[in-house]
């Protein structure tokens, strides 16, 4: 018979495993045409556990379709510097080794037309 911290453990180990042979990345909701899809995938794999499904905003991460992050005033550039090093601020830690710089390009693609979908800009 097993003890109850061997049957706490096998609980945890399977409860791992799940999560892990699952995923954990979080669905998107919205339909987005299919140049943007790649992107949305990174999006959700990448950055929605803490950005929010859909660039919605979450687990004290912003919304992408707010004014802030629109073109003018927070660039392609310092996104991908952002998603690469982190933020400034050190709240959001480098994110080198999750993404390779092609999907940093289609996440880019992705956040700006969410934006654009959102009426950030024409």
């Amino acid at each position: 018979m097993l003890s109850l911290s061997s049957h706490k453990y096998l609980v945890g180990i399977f409860i791992y495993l799940i999560t892990f042979s699952t995923g954990c990345s979080i669905e998107p909701t919205k339909i987005v045409p299919v140049e943007y899809q790649k992107g949305q995938t990174y999006f959700h794999n990448v950055c929605a556990q803490c950005h929010g499904v859909d660039a919605m905003g979450g687990k004290g991460a912003p919304t992408f379709l707010q004014e802030k992050f629109a073109p003018t005033n927070f660039s392609n550039a310092r996104i991908a510097r952002t998603i690469l090093n982190g933020s400034d601020s050190g709240a959001m830690p480098s994110q080198k080794s999750r993404v390779k710089d092609s999907e940093i390009k289609e996440i880019l693609k992705y956040i700006r037309y969410s934006q654009k979908m959102a009426g950030l800009f024409q």
